[in-house]
């Protein structure tokens, strides 16, 4: 079993508690990162589409698009009366790896597309903070989704443009030049883009299945959101439980579904809970689970830590992926192979290892 602690340094919330923004800029963001759920069996209609949207879509003849799928270069499904449909993925995946344009994304119920996508994550960031404190949510939608057509993976949308621009608008709010609402409503809306962005990637692997989320008090949701995506992006799964749930239910989350990686994100502690005891049950569910067990948040403390079994710390959302990526592929390699056993790539680890702890191999 690999158990691993991460965090990312945004100052980014799902809820925020009134009159407490001291406790939250600039703070240790926990966030979850798990997989598994399967590749689906059954598609939603709004997902599927015709070769003839497709065409359109990209601004192609019916002919030319028919010859790429009958070249296996667009994997196409069969509906129940063999008429030939295209999952939105699949296009999405086939526009990025060939650098084409989208003409006409509202053909596939996707976002307006422009060439903001070409300016870099810098401008992108700026252009996503006016937008979040505006409440744009169409032009969120058109700058996200830009960047993700101009092949920027999911883990550096999230720490270089969404991550700062909540922490702009966290600084903002300090100085009384945004309001709560703002803030808040911005995060309702970077939610439902993240939620819509899932259906643009492509479907994960089965094996890797793994579930996450918080313990009961703890309402940031931003984080799990995110790292939810940065996994299914790696090839995971991700399945997140959701926010405020006891110990006990994300023990038998893991007992009844034995995933593969269980994420914990750790932003608030309730003073009533007994969290080093309750962690440790958690651990051991894990562990007995075969469930790589990641925790992260910015309410654990040095002292916290010190007291709890883990072996890696994740920085940022692309130390994530990469944790993410190696895990997977060795669950994939080692046939026969319990994944606890399963190395941890040393650039993922940027914190010593706490007492306790064999250092990983």
């Amino acid at each position: 079993m690999q158990i691993v602690l991460c965090g990312v340094w945004v100052s980014i919330v799902g809820r925020i508690d009134d009159g407490d923004f001291d406790r939250v800029r600039n703070d240790w963001i926990g966030f979850g990162i798990a997989a598994s759920e399967g590749r689906r069996s059954r598609m939603e209609m709004s997902d599927l589409v015709s070769p003839k949207q497709v065409s359109r879509a990209i601004g192609v003849s019916e002919s030319s698009l028919k010859r790429w799928c009958d070249q296996g270069l667009l994997q196409t499904v069969r509906t129940a009366g063999g008429h030939r449909k295209i999952e939105v993925s699949e296009v999405v995946r086939f526009i990025r790896e060939r650098n084409l344009a989208l003409r006409a994304p509202e053909v596939l119920d996707l976002p307006p597309v422009s060439e903001r996508a070409e300016l870099g994550l810098v401008r992108g960031q700026s252009l996503l903070t006016s937008a979040l404190l505006a409440g744009n949510e169409l032009l969120v939608r058109q700058i996200i989704f830009d960047l993700y057509l101009a092949k920027h993976p999911v883990s550096v949308i999230c720490d270089e443009v969404l991550a700062v621009a909540f922490r702009e608008i966290g600084e903002r709010w300090a100085c009384q030049e945004a309001d709560p609402f703002q803030e808040r409503r911005g995060c309702e809306i970077a939610v439902r883009v993240m939620f819509d962005l899932r259906r643009c990637q492509r479907p994960p692997e089965p094996a890797l299945n793994a579930i996450g989320g918080t313990i009961e008090g703890d309402q940031y949701s931003i984080p799990l959101t995110m790292a939810e995506l940065v996994l299914r992006d790696a090839g995971w799964n991700a399945v997140s439980l959701g926010t405020s749930l006891p110990f006990s239910s994300l023990i038998r989350a893991v007992v009844e579904t034995r995933p593969r990686l269980f994420w914990l994100s750790v932003s608030y502690i309730q003073p009533s809970i007994d969290f080093i005891r309750e962690f440790a049950k958690l651990s051991q569910a894990c562990m007995e689970a075969g469930a790589a067990l990641v925790v992260g948040g910015r309410a654990l403390t040095e002292s916290l830590r010190l007291k709890m079994t883990y072996s890696a710390y994740c920085d940022t959302m692309q130390h994530l992926e990469r944790f993410a990526r190696t895990h997977s592929h060795v669950i994939s390699s080692s046939a026969g192979i319990s994944t606890g056993d399963c190395p941890v790539d040393r650039e993922v680890v940027s914190h010593p290892t706490p007492h306790g702890l064999e250092n990983p191999s």
